[in-house]
């Protein structure tokens, strides 16, 4: 495939930009693959109207699959833009062989009054005025892979009401004092795979919201952030429903939290059949930890969190308690199964548990002991 792109600067006052399509036949088809080349030529941001041409020429394209690319060593200004759908075609796939950089936040044409809430958006194609870098919203059978996200304002992806989405290979770095910024956010979706990448932020490295049920998070290299979360649940009273997820193979390193749930106070719903597996931490402040009182610890309502199981955990602590179960009498935590457990102090020194209001069955050998059997 011919790979024709820029000027070489990244903010030229005219700039031709070259994508070329792929259409092809479905899988067994006697039809011939068709190529559509597009060019652009215009002023200001490098690629703002050229990208939206050429993501609606790609998702106007009639054929089991479109192909659009982003031109190889070539470095792209765009944003804010929002990629509609849905397409004609049956499957349409980005390759971002180039980079893509966000205009600066003080460029105010750009992020004009606070409105733009995500630099890029994905939409069915498929701080309150930050942007979310990337933001999939009502995509089906997605995948995302061998993405490089750096310095978001806030979320660097996002995966709202989406089902059957494929994420690997993601390289996602921000500096650990950067507040929200989150590497991957999961809410209301479905049957979503976050697997094989490495995530240091400033926030969740994936966090799991409500609405989200069979969520794998598998082989992720997380530090600096606060962790793998689910939640935080509830807010404002809500009802919350998070069922089916499974975390598995994730070294946390420095980081803030490591398995965590947490839920506001006074909130209602499920948090139900979550499994934490052959997981090692490395320096972590809250090894393991489920807050039913996030943000408030005189509410006694909280999220039902139930069938929660803790399998092969090792690792060591930077803090004395390695283990925190602190649970609300009114909605409480049940069926909680902790195997084979060792979390020491960094340096070696002894290590205990906490837990409040915790139904918590013990099997192999655990440390610290968990005084809630």
């Amino acid at each position: 495939m011919a790979r024709e792109a820029t000027a070489a600067r990244t903010t030229p006052r005219y700039v031709r930009v070259r994508f070329i399509f792929l259409v092809r036949p479905a899988a067994g088809g006697a039809g011939r693959q068709r190529t559509i080349v597009l060019t652009y030529v215009f002023r200001g941001f490098l690629s703002i109207k050229a990208f939206e041409a050429a993501w609606n020429a790609a998702c106007g394209a009639r054929g089991p699959s479109a192909v659009m690319v982003v031109p190889a060593q070539r470095s792209f200004l765009v944003g804010p833009v929002s990629f509609q759908g849905p397409c004609a075609s049956g499957r349409v796939t980005v390759q971002i062989q180039g980079t893509i950089m966000a205009p600066l936040s003080t460029a105010a044409s750009a992020w004009s009054s606070g409105t733009n809430l995500y630099w890029l958006m994905f939409n069915r194609a498929c701080v309150e005025s930050a942007p979310t870098a990337l933001k999939l919203v009502s995509c089906n059978n997605l995948e995302l892979s061998q993405f490089s996200s750096r310095n978001s304002p806030q979320m660097h992806i996002a995966i709202i009401e989406c089902s059957g989405v494929n994420v690997w290979g993601l390289n996602i770095a921000a500096p650990g004092n950067s507040p929200n910024t989150d590497g991957v956010h999961v809410e209301r979706s479905q049957g979503v795979r976050i697997t094989n990448s490495t995530i240091g932020t400033g926030d969740d490295c994936v966090s799991i919201s409500s609405g989200s049920r069979f969520v794998t998070v598998d082989g992720i290299q997380c530090g600096p952030g606060h962790g793998v979360s689910i939640g935080s649940l509830g807010k404002n009273g809500e009802i919350a429903a998070v069922e089916y997820i499974d975390v598995n193979n994730v070294y946390f390193t420095n980081t803030a939290n490591g398995a965590r749930i947490k839920t506001w106070e006074g909130a209602q719903g499920y948090a139900r059949s979550i499994s934490f597996t052959d997981i090692e931490f490395d320096n972590v402040d809250h090894p393991v930890i489920i807050d039913q009182f996030y943000r408030d610890r005189t509410l006694e309502l909280a999220v039902a969190i139930s069938n929660v199981t803790y399998t092969n955990l090792k690792g060591t602590s930077s803090l004395p308690t390695a283990v925190a179960f602190d649970c609300s009498g009114g909605g409480g935590c049940t069926d909680i199964h902790v195997n084979s457990v060792m979390i020491t102090r960094s340096g070696g020194q002894q290590t205990f548990a906490r837990c409040r209001n915790a139904q918590v069955s013990i099997s192999g050998q655990v440390y610290p002991e968990i005084p809630c059997h």
